[in-house]
């Protein structure tokens, strides 16, 4: 039969698509809330008005244009669409079940309401999809999405027993399907029929596919079954499948690879074909270094021959020969074993080392069990330039501003955020991760075929073709870090309360007061998200997403006047007198005064304020600004003030007891806004539930971790409200395959009971009350 697959675990799909079929098409009813019938004509026409009818060919990705269609749209007509978009990615396997999660409860976010992503139909098993639908039907999703409206509001004008007899029908339905305009060159054709009788027709969603399967096993011709109707080659497909089922004895794929090499002989497998496969030459790799590591460092022998044939393999893709800028780089080390082995393809237009500028990558985790395709960032000659710290912040800022410019090109196999896990506590694996724009999982289980691995490089090939236009050419090769965006996307209240846990009185608060005391300190407890919000704070207040006016810096011990405000610095000719970075950030900001501009400090009750700020401490007043204020700096006689539109925001951790305080000089300058652990608001709980965290989970954290601070907040002879622990420490989404109580523990173990050692470290019972208390 049909529904029989060697590849996936599909009875929780089929089980889901049944359920959709009964309750929603034919009740009428909404899958995610069955006390709500939204399945109606009505609500296909408003949808049929607002999307179908309303193309919109801005440069937006899809959900954006989605969500500005759909703006006026009636919260049930939002629900149907979102119902409406998990149908359409019920099928591709080709697209993570987390990014389907992320459309689907984001557009149901839409209607003011929440879908848990624990819900039982957005779980990993019904979400996992069943078959490749290609590229293609990423990049024509919206065409895909009009035909299913379009039909179902066809199908919805028909007498309600004959709906039902095509719904519970698949001959009848695949021939009332196929009569649908625009169905010939819809993959939802193949699709439904399949999902809704998966005993009857084929998991193809290709009718290339379907003709050349029936051509290989018959007489007729390729050109004969092209001329044929898709319920003829379904009929066709369904007596073939029973004809061979019996010569073998046995139930068949036809993408198992003994037969798929007979139908379609270019993805031969296994020796069978002359040019290997991607899982071949990447499993051969992983081979060759696992056993080459347990011995002293070389790449001659099996080890360099499988390095070089991964590389000429990639070499020839398509995708990446027809560029000949395009270089590949593999690396198992330097002089030493890395523990996370990579293989690089970079443009040498904007960069010819890994260790700067933005280039795709394979990253293979420590343990080899998962290879991530990636868009990643080199972070070496930023961490020498601007500290670890500071490169990290400054490569969150670059992906930031990158992702929006390349969605539209991905394929919605990609990722876009950092939340890869190398499973190594390298520094390099660290600064991997923390540089990782868009990625892709290959689990080393179940690697790609090469169709797949071609579709998805050539997709990232495509988003990365847009950061090497982006940036502005020069004499010689640009190996910068930043996109050159001649304009930044706005960024106002509303696009920062979007990510933020505090409410809208308080934002408006802070960003008046920070327009006109001009400087602010952000303090409060680890874990509060005081970095976080330092970004979305400063964008609010220049009104744009640019980096390029937002300067990070942080103190310590040891920084100094030099580095911030000016000092003499070696050169090629002995000591030159250099900027510090404050000063050069005025500069800039003297150069546009008509735009707001920030400069963020973090640690600031870290360094010697005294000696870093100087005569900064007078200029820095708000009352002080301007030229007429301008004085001498102390290793020159050129005069210098702060200009207006610099404003200063301070991070400061209220729990870290090695700091001194603060003195009252610099509090006199600053504003001081608390931030508070926020694990009671109904933000905390939509983000986490959002991340596949579970109700229960999340009441778990809010009761125990809520106990928990407001213990700590009595202890006011040792702690206070100063050391709460913050909500940010729950904000990471739990890794794949990690359930929501393995997810808890984690954290609990692994953050929060050291945080917990160092505040009682004299009082090792409280640690130990709280441990039991806490893990239950």
């Amino acid at each position: 039969m049909s529904s029989f697959n060697p590849h996936y675990q599909p009875l929780r799909l089929y089980e889901a698509a049944n359920a959709w079929r009964e309750q929603s098409l034919i009740g009428g009813k909404s899958l995610f809330d069955p006390s709500e019938t939204i399945w109606t004509p009505e609500l296909l026409d408003e949808l049929d008005q607002k999307f179908v009818q309303n193309p919109d060919e801005s440069g937006l990705n899809f959900l954006d244009k989605l969500k500005a269609q759909l703006e006026t749209a009636t919260p049930q007509a939002k629900r149907l669409m979102a119902e409406l978009m998990w149908a359409i990615n019920l099928f591709p396997s080709n697209i993570t079940p987390a990014r389907k999660r992320e459309m689907i409860t984001q557009i149901w976010s839409w209607s003011a309401e929440v879908l848990p992503a624990s819900q039982p139909f957005l779980v990993d098993d019904v979400l996992g999809g069943i078959g490749s639908a290609g590229t293609a039907f990423n990049t024509h999703r919206w065409r895909e999405l009009s035909f299913l409206i379009t039909s179902l509001r066809a199908l919805r004008a028909l007498d309600t027993s004959i709906q039902r007899a095509i719904l519970t029908n698949g001959q009848k339905f695949v021939e009332w399907l196929e009569q649908q305009p625009g169905a010939s060159n819809r993959q939802l054709l193949n699709i439904l029929p399949f999902l809704l009788f998966p005993d009857e027709f084929e998991r193809i969603s290709s009718r290339a596919d379907k003709v050349g399967i029936l051509a290989h096993f018959s007489s007729e011709q390729k050109s004969a079954w092209n001329n044929r109707p898709a319920s003829d080659l379904d009929r066709a497909l369904l007596e073939l499948r029973r004809r061979l089922e019996t010569e073998k004895g046995e139930l068949i794929d036809f993408y198992s690879d003994d037969l798929r090499s007979q139908w379609k002989p270019s993805s031969q497998v296994s020796g069978k074909s002359e040019r290997p496969s991607f899982r071949e030459v990447l499993t051969r790799l992983l081979e060759a270094y696992d056993t080459a590591r347990a011995g002293p460092f070389t790449t001659s022998g099996e080890l360099g021959s499988a390095m070089r044939a991964i590389k000429q393999w990639l070499e020839n893709l398509p995708p990446v020969a027809e560029r000949e800028t395009l270089k590949v780089k593999v690396s198992v080390g330097q002089g030493g074993w890395t523990k996370t082995p990579w293989i690089a393809i970079l443009d040498d237009r904007l960069t010819t080392s890994t260790q700067r500028g933005i280039y795709i990558v394979f990253l293979i985790s420590e343990d080899l069990s998962v290879t991530y395709l990636t868009l990643n960032q080199g972070m070496t000659d930023l961490v020498s330039t601007m500290g670890q710290r500071g490169a990290a912040e400054e490569m969150v800022r670059v992906a930031e501003a990158t992702r929006p410019a390349i969605a539209e090109f991905l394929s919605d196999a990609f990722i876009l955020n950092n939340d890869i896990d190398l499973k190594s506590d390298t520094s390099a694996a660290r600064n991997y991760e923390i540089g990782t724009i868009a990625y892709l999982p290959l689990a080393g289980d179940d690697l790609p075929e090469n169709e797949h691995v071609i579709e998805y490089l050539t997709s990232l090939i495509n988003a990365y073709k847009q950061i090497v236009d982006a940036h502005t050419m020069s004499d010689k090769t640009i190996e910068k870090s930043v996109p050159n965006f001649d304009e930044a996307p706005a960024f106002g209240l509303e696009d920062a309360l979007q990510d933020l846990f505090l409410e809208r009185e308080e934002v408006e608060e802070l960003l008046l007061l920070w327009q006109t005391k001009k400087n602010v300190i952000l303090q409060g407890p680890p874990g509060v998200g005081k970095s976080f919000a330092s970004q979305r704070l400063a964008y609010a207040l220049i009104g744009a997403a640019d980096p390029r006016r937002v300067g990070y810096i942080q103190f310590h011990q040891s920084y100094s006047y030099e580095d911030f405000v000016q000092g003499y610095r070696p050169s090629e000719e002995g000591f030159s007198l250099r900027e510090g970075k404050f000063v050069a950030f005025c500069n800039r900001a003297l150069a546009e005064p008509k735009k707001r501009f920030v400069f963020i400090i973090d640690e600031i009750n870290r360094g010697n304020l005294s000696r870093i700020l100087g005569e900064l401490m007078l200029l820095i007043e708000p009352d002080k600004r301007g030229s007429k204020w301008a004085m001498p700096l102390a290793y020159s006689d050129t005069e210098f003030h702060v200009p207006d539109n610099v404003h200063l925001l301070g991070l400061m951790n209220t729990a870290d007891r090695s700091l001194a305080v603060v003195d009252y000089a610099l509090r006199r300058r600053f504003a001081f806004v608390e931030l508070t652990a926020r694990i009671h608001t109904r933000k905390f709980e939509e983000v986490l539930i959002s991340n596949g965290v579970s109700g229960s989970i999340v009441k778990v954290i809010q009761n125990r971790v809520g106990a928990l601070n407001a213990t700590i907040v009595s202890d006011i002879a040792n702690l206070g409200p100063g050391f709460e622990i913050g909500h940010s420490f729950f904000c990471a989404a739990p890794v794949a395959g990690e359930s929501g109580e393995d997810w808890y523990k984690r954290i609990v173990k692994t953050e929060i009971l050291p945080l917990l050692r160092e505040y009682w470290f004299d009082a090792p019972s409280n640690v130990e009350n709280w441990t039991q208390r806490l893990l239950g």
